[in-house]
């Protein structure tokens, strides 16, 4: 869709969670933003649902004045059959605008109001279309019927499944890192590259959200959803065209081809762990890991033998979320030549806190090129003045109707697949290794990629 198509297409947002941490946080900072940016020029309302919505009064106060204007708190429960009455009422006051309701929830109330929005939805004939935050389920079963759930009311074309991290640019600039530049297209395979790491590292601990991420653990929280999608975009063939079903198909067929492996092989494949401190924290006793790590492999022409190896944890020693690739030594190569230990070939791409691309290659020393080579980098900023939040990425993209950057169906669905085995595995046993608090994670994580002859990096 044209920018100019969507400018003058007229449309009501209705953010249901409206009086939660992320539209506090994100949501409504994002659209404000964008209105005084002059993106969203068609904007009729943006309704803010929540249960109590007079807490949002000293909020609103503090809002640009012109968009405040178009700012609604609006008493609701999701669970309650007269709020939907009264949606219903409050619908009927846009009879051609295109409806937008974004799910800003916890993820157990994804399912009533699902049903209840389609329900209601069914009284109006105006373009609609619904956002999903994740977790997009707790397991595969539960995923299935969600995705059961929105196909009764809704089209495929009319759901967004959002996942935040695909708005960042560092994320969006694999792609173009990779299809832009020979270079790298031509290296990009298991004959030049030995691994790919992907980190999701935080130094925080429950803050303020024990019973939300108990319930959720570091494999369903981060590795599901965030990690599987950057793999997905560092795994993917150069779709044939580029629009959204072409590039969410390669990033199914990647998917697709994750190796599948048996309960009894879980210990080669994953490990977990848990910050020591975490039950007293908690207040009761926990089998939630805060800390899991995979390996995956691709099998397919491209990535036939190359592991993926994917952390994510908890009260760490660094916040960092950045993905490196390792290139394989050269044949002969002229560090060991002169005695040297060489250093392999490094592309990184840094998308949090900072967003970069670098590039770490060796070169002789100013003593001379028969010392030992050392290690250079080049720096890309991509973080120039005036960058948009990924939220704002992605918002501007559901009004356009653009969703290459949201999950298919069946990219749901798969996610899932892939990680359910573990889950099943780590359910059952209740040995968490722990880890101390300010550390790199659990030993066992360092055992678990020492047995293939590497370390993890970080850079």
């Amino acid at each position: 869709m044209k920018l100019r198509e969507r400018m003058d297409k007229e449309f009501v947002i209705f953010i249901f969670g409206g009086t939660g941490d992320l539209a506090k946080r994100k949501l409504f900072p994002v659209l404000e933003s964008m209105y005084k940016g002059g993106k969203l020029r068609g904007l009729k309302g943006v309704y803010a649902l929540g249960r109590s919505v007079g807490k949002l009064r000293d909020y609103v106060s503090n809002l640009d004045r012109d968009f405040a204007g178009f700012f609604h708190p609006f008493e609701f429960d999701v669970t309650d059959k007269d709020s939907y009455e009264r949606l219903g009422r409050e619908v009927s006051r846009f009879p051609k605008e295109e409806l937008i309701f974004y799910l800003a929830l916890p993820p157990q109330l994804f399912e009533t109001t699902i049903v209840h929005t389609g329900s209601l939805l069914r009284r109006f004939s105006n373009p609609r279309k619904i956002v999903i935050e994740k977790p997009f389920g707790f397991d595969l079963e539960s995923a299935r019927k969600l995705n059961f759930q929105l196909r009764r009311y809704f089209t495929e074309r009319e759901i967004y499944r959002i996942d935040h991290f695909l708005g960042k640019v560092a994320i969006q600039n694999i792609l173009s890192v990779r299809f832009s530049n020979y270079i790298f297209e031509g290296i990009w395979n298991k004959n030049f590259i030995d691994c790919i790491q992907i980190s999701a590292l935080e130094e925080i601990g429950l803050e303020g959200r024990a019973g939300y991420y108990d319930r959720v653990g570091a494999l369903r929280d981060m590795v599901q959803n965030h990690l599987l999608q950057i793999l997905s975009f560092l795994a993917m063939e150069p779709p044939a065209i580029m629009e959204a079903e072409r590039v969410r198909d390669e990033k199914v067929k990647v998917l697709s081809s994750i190796r599948k492996f048996s309960r009894d092989e879980i210990d080669r494949y994953a490990v977990r762990g848990r910050y020591r401190g975490y039950i007293q924290e908690l207040g009761r006793d926990s089998n939630t890991e805060t800390y899991a790590a995979v390996k995956l492999f691709i099998d397919n022409f491209r990535w036939e033998g190359v592991p993926f190896y994917l952390r994510t944890g908890k009260r760490l020693k660094k916040k960092v979320t950045q993905v490196v690739v390792l290139f394989k030594e050269v044949p002969g190569n002229f560090g060991r030549l002169l005695g040297c230990v060489p250093r392999q070939n490094k592309l990184v791409f840094d998308i949090a806190p900072s967003n970069d691309v670098k590039l770490f290659f060796e070169m002789a020393p100013p003593e001379g090129f028969l010392a030992c080579p050392v290690e250079r980098e080049m720096e890309l900023d991509l973080s120039p003045d005036g960058l948009p939040e990924a939220y704002e990425t992605l918002i501007e993209d559901i009004l356009e109707g653009n969703q290459t950057l949201f999950i298919r169906e069946d990219e749901s669905e798969l996610a899932w697949e892939i990680i359910q085995p573990i889950l099943d595995a780590w359910k059952e046993d209740t040995n968490v290794p722990e880890y101390e608090p300010g550390s790199w994670g659990p030993e066992e994580a360092e055992v678990f990629i020492g047995k293939d002859g590497r370390g993890w990096v970080l850079v």
